[in-house]
């Protein structure tokens, strides 16, 4: 019997694993409250969608060189939960900062620190996680999906107190759920194994993981995957406010969104062993190519609630089996560093360009036009991942990849 089952009656095994899914929960409690309702400060005080878009893309930016900066000092120094309490602490922090500012200069540049240090925080715990399922038989996706309630529970629990006390709150709960978090740290395990200690310059680094041509794919199709889903996190309040939906709808809507990753993640450890993490890594960007084209058919917000279940698909899916991908397709000697390039490339470049772009076609076209570019870039993103599934790189050791390319 797996670890993960027979393990978890003993209380020290158990507290490890729950505090892990609690840390999971409060992390992603703060981005909860913060990435859907960002877009209601902004507009109360005054930006434009072009200034939006710069604010939006500058964390993308700032995220292509922090990332991999911070995976290199984990990787060589074997420091993870050290640098990401460090992390946490000051990314909360800096958050409360916003509630005193209202020019556009003070917050885009307080937006430049705040990515700064945040930027470490999802290839980090992805990083623990990760070890840990595999050191106890379990699916990454079985612990992820503690993420997806603490999102979708911040959503709607922030939707209501910014429509009562205004944007403000936000930043508040953004700051109080990472401190939590901490709390919950301390007794994640940190699994290290003699195979990823090692010393390489992060140049070197890089250049191994680009001659890997299974992750090089990969890192296109996240470009486009990624950038419209994390770029949608902050441009679906506008939306949804543009198709006659209220404050708190949005606060709704992102509970049942997010609430439904929740089970596709755990359904996705059965479709893997079923057929495959490349299968349901293109299943979740067709599903996700489909529902931003429908969005921009104005579709009424009864429907956009009734199909809730299709963020479930697309980004559940992708959430629990990508980081999976990675891990499974690098040298284990570069696991945090490869993590964190694929985070910088997606949910970094990826998302840079969506948000400047969006930015520019809210002030020139619509918002309804957003997510038609959005739905047109994810489709160009499945084509990385049909060459991945069908094409005539067929999956070997990491490690052996990189020898033959030397």
């Amino acid at each position: 019997m797996p670890e993960s089952l027979s393990g978890l009656g003993l209380g020290g095994a158990k507290g490890r694993y729950l505090s892990l899914c609690a840390l999971y929960l409060f992390i992603y409690y703060g981005f909860g409250a913060f990435a859907p309702l960002i877009t209601q400060y902004y507009e109360s005080i005054h930006l434009t969608g072009t200034q939006i878009g710069l604010i939006s893309a500058v964390a993308p930016i700032v995220s292509i060189v922090a990332q991999p900066m911070w995976g290199m000092i984990c990787d060589r120094y074997q420091i993870r939960k050290t640098v990401l309490i460090l992390t946490l602490i000051i990314t909360g922090l800096v958050g409360l900062l916003f509630t005193g500012v209202s020019s556009f200069v003070y917050v885009f540049l307080l937006y430049i620190l705040l990515s700064f240090f945040q930027s470490a925080v999802v290839p980090i715990s992805d990083s623990l996680a990760l070890g840990y399922a595999k050191g106890h038989g379990m699916q990454f996706g079985d612990i992820r999906l503690w993420g997806a309630i603490g999102f979708a529970l911040a959503a709607f629990i922030t939707g209501l107190l910014v429509e009562q006390w205004g944007p403000h709150v936000l930043f508040y709960s953004f700051c109080l759920a990472f401190l939590i978090a901490i709390l919950f740290l301390r007794k994640v395990p940190e699994e290290v194994t003699e195979a990823s200690r090692f010393r390489v310059s992060m140049l070197a680094g890089i250049r191994d993981l680009a001659r890997i041509p299974r992750f090089a794919l990969f890192l296109i199709s996240s470009f486009c995957m990624m950038g419209s889903v994390n770029a949608n996190n902050i441009w679906f309040s506008l939306f949804y406010q543009d198709i006659g939906g209220t404050i708190a709808g949005i606060g709704l809507a992102f509970l049942l969104f997010a609430g439904s990753e929740a089970p596709f993640m755990k359904l996705a450890g059965y479709i893997v062993r079923r057929w495959g993490l490349e299968l349901t890594l293109l299943l979740s960007a067709i599903f996700c190519a489909m529902r931003w084209f429908w969005y921009s058919s104005a579709p009424s917000t009864t429907a956009v609630i009734a199909m809730f279940f299709v963020q479930g698909i697309s980004v559940g899916f992708y959430l629990a089996t990508a980081a999976q991908f990675v891990r499974e397709n690098t040298p284990a000697s570069l696991q945090v560093t490869a993590l964190a390039i694929f985070f910088s490339v997606g949910g970094g470049l990826g998302a840079m360009f969506c948000n400047l772009v969006a930015g520019w076609i809210k002030d020139s076209f619509s918002v309804l036009a957003i997510y038609l570019f959005f739905g047109m870039i994810t489709a160009i993103g499945i084509i990385p991942l049909l060459m991945i599934k069908f094409g005539r790189w067929k999956q070997i050791s990491p490690d052996e990849e990189v020898q033959a390319s030397q």
